[in-house]
């Protein structure tokens, strides 16, 4: 008995007195195990404190770690929005400059109008429609500037929810990376999952809300942007088209000015074409009475002459007179004929021309045909006239050598000066008959001007026409911006649906991770479960097979002690059986309520597990329904935008109607605009030929002028030939009466000549003060188009200003960029530099925790090892190297327990 308590006392390490009794050992044995499990339990305890802090200040260090990145990526966010904002306020603040300085222009057009408005020159309109051009130009500048700030909004929103989603699965794989280190990390902190779960998912919220914040206030700037952007879009267009309206009331005010300056000058020109057609007429007329008062003298000087003659002649030369008289009477008759059958040919001669070949002739084939016709004529009736005038005098000389000297050389002087003056009037006579022909053969300067109001009610009818397809024009081109605008409309639904689609599927794609995130998450806590389940069944299962092995060793002993208590006392047998019975019963009742309670817990457990897996479940079917609800919305979205499209298409196709329609009237005013300037062509030359009128006009003034001196040297002659004949004959006084009223006559023209004269020097002073006015007003035309050419150079140095401010802004912006790309380029660095420590102390943590188990796993078997052989003692007493082994190991075990019991 002694042996076997100093095995006992040994075995157990501690200070025992040791009992003879079986009892005694009994208890010394139960004492052992109890010690033996406190100590074991004060162990756990450490071990689980210990890796408590260090699991705080490694939790602490994430901690810090993601406050840092989240600071980082707020501070960059901030960085961009304030720099997306100050790029928006800038450009705002541009535009608004602009339209000042628009504004500005406007205002010094409408200055320069109105001290332009008395004058409708084509400048002011080439200026207008220049200026125009400008200013489209530049609100479409200002259009494409908002398009590339919403362009550049949508890639900053990319950017930002790309960046956001990088965040967010950085979090998700620290997550897992945690839950992972925690499956790994043994057994042992199974105990302690609730706290650190409370305390991780608390972390992990607080992280959620931060980042759900984040995207909210992301969101909440880029659609206040939009509507900036929108706004600002909105406004820029309201101003173009109270622009246009400007414009267009500004050119219709011109338009009616030109139009009623250009009637006021036409009304002008009327009147003056009709004076001078007056005034042309009555100068044909006085011209035709002057040749009727000269063939009147012709007459009348023939006469004298005959009656000279039969009064100095005799009988017989009286009979040869009045034959030769008659011959005369017959030859004049003849000439007169020939002139009325030379005119009748003349006149007829215009109208056969025009009904054979006028019709196939231009005006200048025309002008060569009648002016060679003309020359034809004159020399023809030059011809006729040498013809008789030779036969004249031949008849004259025979006269006289029938009469003989006796009464003729009292005449001869006379007679010389009579045929001086019948050489000169046929001359006249014959160039005012050119005359009134040529005024003949252009009846449209001799009549009325009914053909040219004739040709201006054909101008008034064109310019209606015009107007009307202009109207139609203005008409279709509002059709077009009308449809325009539908489609500009129909495109801005199209990528508003766009956007939409993008949009939703940004969220079925945010969906799906979620639904992935809960998969995974699903799947890691089934696995979490599984591995918490199985480390429970093995702990239960090594605990029942540490049980069974207590218990086959105690029956072992028991079977020793029995066999030995039985040989040295076998009245005690039957007591110490029924105690190791009640104390096998009381083993197997603890066990079997240890073994109730580990089975209630884990049906406990794996209720929840169940409970939150089903849960999770329904979860994901209730994703799966939104998703699929999602996607059925996307496709009447699809089915809504192909609607559109047809729409869109169907507008384009009206839209190249109304295109072509439009060139159809474009081709019409063409045609009419052609028309138009063939009738203006043809005012031209009609003026070209006054013009070339009035010079012919001038030149038979001239001539006109020549014949009057002549005619005053005849009258002079006439009046020394008075006095000649009063000497002479007093027979001629009744013809020197009749000569003073031909010289009254003469008088007469020449009094009409000089109110003529006095007409012409009127209308020259009137063209002088007309081409005066007309020298006013090309002054001030050339006083306009400098203002013009001053105003093209200052906005051609706004334009450069504005150019130059442009390259100091965009060159301040690539300098931003670079700053920015150096930035991201460090924060990548940063952000890698941090990736690689913590890869590195994920690393060393797990090699950390599989050292632990392995040194975890060690101590169990030593520990095994050490109850297996400590057991076997009596066997091992007579190894005493095995009993040093023993006892360090003992020392090892527990040496650090009974320091802490210390």
């Amino acid at each position: 008995m002694g042996t076997v308590e100093v095995l006992e006392n040994e075995g157990v390490g501690y200070d025992i007195t040791a009992c003879r009794d079986s009892d005694d050992a009994n208890v010394g044995t139960m004492n052992g195990e109890s010690e033996r499990t406190v100590n074991g339990g004060k162990r756990i305890e450490k071990l689980s404190d210990e890796i408590l802090e260090d699991f705080d200040l490694y939790w602490e260090d994430i901690n810090e770690r993601l406050t840092v990145s989240r600071m980082v990526s707020h501070s960059l966010i901030k960085g961009m929005v304030s720099a997306v904002e100050q790029e928006a306020v800038d450009r705002i603040m541009a535009k608004e400059i602009e339209l000042t300085k628009f504004k500005e222009y406007l205002q010094f057009h409408d200055v320069s109008l109105s001290k332009t408005e008395s004058l409708g020159t084509p400048v002011l309109q080439d200026a207008l429609e220049s200026l125009n051009f400008l200013k489209h130009f530049t609100l479409s500048d200002v259009f494409q500037e908002h398009e590339k700030t919403r362009e550049i909004l949508g890639v900053l929103r990319n950017l930002a929810t790309d960046e956001l989603k990088k965040l967010k699965k950085g979090i998700e794989r620290v997550r897992g990376s945690s839950s992972i280190r925690r499956i790994c990390s043994g057994s042992e902190l199974v105990g302690l999952g609730g706290i650190l779960r409370e305390r991780e998912s608390e972390s992990w919220v607080h992280v959620d809300k931060t980042v759900k914040h984040l995207n909210m206030i992301m969101d909440t700037i880029f659609t206040r942007l939009d509507g900036m952007v929108q706004l600002t879009k909105a406004s820029m267009e309201w101003w173009q088209e109270e622009h246009l309206i400007e414009v267009e009331v500004e050119a219709m005010v011109m338009r009616n000015l030109i139009q009623s300056m250009q009637e006021g000058f036409e009304d002008k020109l009327w009147d003056q074409y009709s004076q001078s057609c007056d005034a042309r007429i009555e100068k044909l007329s006085e011209i035709s009475n002057l040749r009727n008062d000269l063939e009147v003298i012709l007459k009348s000087l023939s006469s004298i002459e005959t009656q000279s003659l039969t009064s100095h002649g005799s009988q017989d030369v009286d009979h040869f007179h009045r034959m030769m008289s008659s011959e005369h009477v017959t030859s004049s008759k003849s000439i007169l004929e020939g002139n009325g059958k030379w005119e009748d040919s003349k006149s007829d001669i215009p109208e056969k021309f025009e009904a054979a070949t006028l019709k196939h002739m231009s005006r200048e084939e025309m002008v060569d045909y009648f002016n060679n016709m003309m020359t034809k004529m004159k020399r023809e009736h030059e011809s006729v006239l040498e013809k008789k005038t030779d036969d004249y005098f031949s008849l004259r000389a025979e006269y006289l050598t029938l009469i003989g000297r006796g009464s003729v050389v009292q005449h001869k002087k006379d007679q010389g000066e009579f045929d001086f003056l019948r050489k000169k009037i046929p001359e006249v006579i014959m160039k005012l008959e050119d005359i009134s022909v040529e005024t003949e053969k252009c009846p449209e300067f001799t009549q009325r001007p009914t053909n040219l109001d004739s040709l201006k009610d054909r101008i008034d009818t064109i310019l209606s026409e015009n107007r009307q397809l202009r109207d139609l024009l203005r008409d279709k081109k509002n059709e077009v911006r009308f449809l325009l605008s539908e489609v500009s409309a129909a495109a801005e639904k199209s990528l508003q649906h766009s956007l939409d689609e993008e949009n939703m599927q940004k969220q079925i794609g945010d969906i799906n991770l979620v639904v992935e995130d809960s998969q995974i998450a699903a799947s890691i806590r089934e696995e979490v479960y599984k591995c918490f389940l199985r480390d429970l069944i093995r702990e239960k299962g090594s605990k029942a097979d540490e049980s069974n092995m207590e218990f086959h060793i105690m029956n072992d002993i028991y079977d020793i002690i029995l066999t030995e208590a039985y040989i040295t006392a076998e009245n005690t047998y039957n007591s110490e059986l029924e105690d190791s019975e009640l104390e096998c019963l009381i083993m197997q009742d603890l066990y079997g309520v240890i073994f109730s309670e580990g089975i209630k817990d884990a049906q406990d457990k794996l209720k929840e597990l169940y409970h939150n897996y089903s849960n999770e479940n329904e979860n994901r079917i209730f994703l799966e329904m939104k998703a699929i609800q999602k996607e059925y919305e996307l496709t009447l979205e699809v089915e809504e935008k192909e609607k559109l499209k047809q729409m869109i298409y169907r507008l384009e196709r009206s839209v190249g109607e109304k295109e072509k329609l439009a060139s159809d009237a474009s081709t019409a005013l063409a045609e009419e605009k052609e028309q138009f300037e063939l009738v203006t062509q043809e005012l031209n030359a009609v003026r070209e030929h006054a013009s070339r009128q009035q010079r012919l006009v001038s030149e038979r003034n001239k001539e006109l002028e020549v014949i009057k001196g002549q005619l005053e040297e005849a009258l002079e002659q006439i009046e020394a030939m008075k006095e000649a004949i009063h000497q002479l004959n007093q027979k001629l006084v009744e013809k020197e009466e009749e000569l003073k009223e031909a010289d009254d006559k003469a008088k007469m023209v020449l009094a009409v000549s000089e109110e003529r004269q006095y007409i012409l020097t009127l209308n020259e002073a009137k063209e002088i003060e007309l081409r005066k006015h007309m020298e006013a007003v090309i002054c001030r035309v050339h006083e306009l188009s400098k203002m013009l050419a001053d105003f093209e150079c200052r906005t051609s140095g706004s334009l450069e200003a504005n150019h130059a401010r442009w390259k100091h802004s965009s060159w301040q912006l690539n300098s931003l960029v670079k700053k920015t790309n150096s930035l991201r380029r460090t924060v990548l660095l940063y952000r890698q530099r941090l990736e690689k420590r913590c890869s590195d102390l994920q690393m060393a943590e797990a090699e950390v925790d599989l050292l632990g188990d392995e040194v975890d796993t060690l101590m169990r078997l030593l520990e095994k090892i050490y109850i297996a052989l400590d057991h076997y003692l009596p066997v091992l007493q007579h190894y005493p190297g095995i009993i040093e082994i023993l006892k360090l190991i003992r020392k090892e075990l527990w040496g650090d327990s009974a320091k802490s019991m210390k």
